[in-house]
């Protein structure tokens, strides 16, 4: 009876615990694991603030503020080296074709891509070369000479004008020299420039000059160049 007392007794003071059952271990599995999942989706789906908001489009409106003109300074001066490279690769190209065919080639204004147009026009309007072999008292495309190329207008913000040795057209020799239809050399100055603000007076125009040998070479003008770039 004392031991089966005592035995009762060490029961009493230790339980002798059962085996935690599946379902116990798969409720603490569940709130350890998959609590901070909800958290989470619940400070997800929560948004932004008005504040929040606005903040973020304030900031955005400073920086596109602070980019905007350097942006359109970029796109304005990509242009101006764009119109002028692909003048310049026209007449280079033109001389190129002048010595290699032994013919006369010529690059003129022409508004249409198939004409030379004549007068006071600016190479703004785009320009054609063409194998001149028919000698005429103007530049043109008479029967039997091909168009080797048309460059299209120039964008609405870029001018170019040439002065009086080449207001409307460059002519090339079979041996590479510059020369008037006529048989006389011929040197000049064709501009190209922007009429953009985000460009400065110093930044905005390029000057191609034509010496009476034929060369060419890019050039910035010494004084700049005004919004509405008159000269030369």
């Amino acid at each position: 009876m004392k031991h089966v007392t005592g035995h009762r007794t060490m029961q009493a003071i230790y339980p002798i615990s059962s085996t935690p059952s599946k379902e116990c271990w798969q409720n603490t599995f569940m709130e350890v694991f998959k609590s901070p999942l909800k958290r989470t989706a619940k400070r997800f789906s929560s948004g932004f603030t008005l504040v929040e908001l606005m903040v973020t489009l304030s900031i955005l409106a400073i920086l596109s503020t602070l980019a905007a003109p350097s942006f359109l300074q970029t796109i304005a001066s990509s242009r101006l080296t764009s119109a002028t490279n692909d003048l310049y690769a026209s007449l280079v190209q033109a001389r190129a074709d002048a010595v290699r065919q032994g013919k006369r080639v010529t690059v003129c204004v022409s508004s249409d891509g198939s004409s030379c147009d004549t007068g006071t026009v600016t190479w703004s309007l785009g320009w054609i070369s063409f194998t001149d072999t028919v000698r005429s008292s103007s530049p043109s495309v008479d029967t039997g000479e091909t168009v080797s190329y048309v460059v299209q207008p120039l964008h609405s913000s870029l001018v170019s004008r040439g002065n009086a040795g080449a207001s409307n057209y460059v002519s090339f020799a079979p041996d590479g020299q510059s020369k008037m239809i006529n048989g006389g050399f011929q040197a000049g100055t064709i501009r190209v420039c922007s009429t953009s603000s985000a460009l400065s007076t110093a930044t905005r125009a390029r000057d191609i000059v034509i010496s009476i040998s034929g060369r060419m070479v890019i050039e910035k003008p010494s004084g700049g160049a005004d919004a509405s770039c008159p000269a030369p």
